[in-house]
């Protein structure tokens, strides 16, 4: 028997109605009302006269599928994708989700010590950050501004990262230092931002459709350099309280916003290489 089957199945031939079908399944009826709807789960039979459902007991294996699956997390779009997908490829499409499930609890699980850390007045977990300053020269930059969803957000900083300096070489210029992404804004579950994806470079450039070209000014930075693995969020925000902390035992708060500093190519990094810079403006005492 189908481990996904009840335990005592019903005669494989008989008909069930909804009710009989949903009590087999132990799915409401509003939820089979939803899947059929869906195109999830639809009846054997609708009688054309009376618009009753029937089932047939062989659904039962699926209809508790559906049922396990959303227990699991998985939306409704991403169980039609199971659903849809040849057999073989079923359990890989659950395994990717329940991986990345795994890997948001993690991430939740850190944001978590974070926030309890700050309530309860520990030290902030800065000391083992090697925090620098610099001075940084006035520099025209074409940039894109956005306001982002934090789902979107990692796609939309590597698109930038690799379109910004292409468009600047196509015209005809050089880029002429690190690509930056300043961070106008929070990007959270209830904030988009902004983010100013920025590119310095040097020669002749024409602003198209949203890019723009402006001069970032002259200032003052606090920095620590992360590997790619330390950009992983919540532990940046460990290395963003260190050069907050950097810049306000040195000075005053800048008009500029915080930002990472991204020298290397990400694809071509490691966890453990040294990735790029998170950075805080500040107006030195």
């Amino acid at each position: 028997m189908n481990s996904l089957s009840p335990c005592t199945p019903p005669h494989p031939d008989a008909p069930l109605t909804i009710g009989a079908f949903a009590q087999a399944s132990r799915l409401s009826l509003k939820a089979l009302r939803l899947y059929d709807d869906l195109g999830l789960l639809a009846p054997a039979r609708v009688d054309p006269d009376s618009g009753y459902r029937y089932y047939s007991p062989r659904q039962l294996p699926q209809a508790r599928l559906i049922g396990l699956l959303r227990q699991l997390g998985l939306s409704l779009a991403d169980i039609r994708a199971v659903l849809d997908a040849p057999s073989p490829q079923q359990a890989p499409l659950i395994r990717t989700h329940w991986n990345a499930a795994e890997g948001d609890h993690l991430r939740r699980r850190a944001l978590a010590h974070y926030i309890l850390r700050s309530l309860q007045g520990e030290p902030a977990m800065t000391s083992h950050f090697h925090v620098q300053q610099r001075s940084v020269s006035a520099q025209p930059v074409l940039t894109l501004t956005r306001h982002v969803r934090v789902d979107d957000l990692p796609g939309f900083i590597e698109q930038q990262l690799h379109e910004l300096p292409r468009m600047v070489v196509e015209a005809g210029a050089a880029v002429a230092g690190a690509p930056f992404v300043v961070y106008h804004g929070q990007v959270n579950p209830d904030s988009d931002g902004p983010v100013e994806v920025c590119v310095p470079y040097r020669g002749n450039l024409a602003p198209r459709g949203a890019f723009v070209l402006r001069e970032e000014p002259a200032h003052v930075e606090a920095y620590v350099t992360l590997t790619r693995a330390q950009f992983a969020f919540p532990g940046i925000l460990d290395a963003y309280d260190a050069a907050c902390a950097h810049a306000a035992a040195h000075g005053t708060a800048s008009a500029l916003s915080p930002r990472e500093v991204y020298p290397h190519d990400w694809n071509t990094l490691e966890g453990g290489d040294p990735a790029g810079d998170v950075a805080w403006p500040f107006e030195p005492c």
